[in-house]
């Protein structure tokens, strides 16, 4: 698949496909928050380079892969106020490297392990979705790293 049939590549089509807002973008990665489900800040991490699966990945997007999810992680667990965020990354129905990110409080949606979600998990609120879609872009916002700085010279605030 070349990135003209990725879903992912069309980016618009694949925010309004996956009800989902994006919150922040560097030159190598963007971040989107789903606004629908059963899990408030779930929000998607994806190359915004064609890059069919993990194992291709290389260059730029190689390098700055490992600050950028500590990055999107730490600003979803603090707008959210989760206890961890769970970090997913499958590529069998979308084959365009994206990490799903489930922020996770005790009680909620989320199983853990191969489940994933309770099979009786009902969806939350669509202002719940807002609400931690809105705080995670505030969060994005108010760290130097997501303008520009190197993540060995940021700091949090």
């Amino acid at each position: 698949m070349d990135s003209g049939e990725c879903l992912l590549c069309q980016v618009e089509k694949a925010d309004a496909l996956f009800e989902r807002r994006r919150v922040w973008q560097d030159e190598h990665w963007r971040l989107s928050v789903v606004l629908r489900g059963p899990v408030a800040g779930f929000a998607h991490l994806e190359s915004r380079r064609h890059i069919p699966a993990i194992t291709d990945l290389d260059g730029p997007e190689a390098a700055s892969m490992g600050p950028a999810l500590a990055f999107a992680t730490r600003c979803l667990r603090e707008a959210t106020g989760a206890e961890r965020v769970y970090v997913y990354v499958f590529g069998d129905r979308v084959p365009h490297l994206h990490f799903n990110l489930a922020p996770h409080r005790s009680g909620d949606a989320l199983a853990g392990g191969a489940a994933l979600t309770r099979a009786d998990a009902e969806p939350v609120e669509s202002s719940a979705h807002r609400a931690a879609a809105d705080a995670i872009e505030r969060r994005v916002t108010q760290h130097a790293w997501a303008s520009g700085a190197s993540s060995a010279t940021a700091t949090w605030k």
